[in-house]
């Protein structure tokens, strides 16, 4: 976005204000769009900008690396995600299979709801554990960078 006014651009990969004399952003090194659309002005009088980006010049973000512990959190989170399905499979299968001593209503209602209750609990701890993953990078990343 040109600002003709202060002779500035904003970079759109890390929001910077950029001399327009300059064509790549000193803090992330991206390059300014190189087309622009004419300013237009507005009913109220203010000048609006549309612009036209060629992505072909913006950078892509690199991924997010886990230490051994996240790493950890995040396989064991998936693989009880992994399991937890399963049971709950099993159990909504479970009164086809295996005989229950009480009436096959009975016993449909009580897998049911136990598969529920499994279920529950299952995507819970996999949330908790990607969760809790996630909040360990972030606070290693940004005491990295301080």
């Amino acid at each position: 976005m040109q600002n003709t006014e202060n002779n500035t651009w904003l970079c759109r990969n890390c929001n910077t204000l950029v001399s327009s004399e300059l064509e790549a952003c000193p803090s992330c090194k991206a390059l300014r769009p190189e087309t622009e659309a004419p300013v237009e002005p507005t009913p109220e009088g203010i000048a609006q900008e549309v612009v036209v980006e060629n992505y072909a010049n913006a950078t892509p973000q690199p991924k997010a690396k886990l230490n051994f512990r996240e790493s950890v959190l995040v396989t064991v989170a998936d693989i009880s995600l992994v399991l937890g399905l399963f049971l709950v499979l099993g159990t909504l299968i479970a009164p086809q299979f295996v005989e229950i001593p009480c009436s096959e209503y009975t016993a449909i209602m009580a897998s049911t709801c136990i598969a529920v209750v499994l279920l529950a609990i299952t995507m819970t701890t996999w949330a908790l554990l990607r969760t809790v993953a996630d909040i360990s990078r972030r606070t290693r990343e940004m005491h990295e960078r301080e």
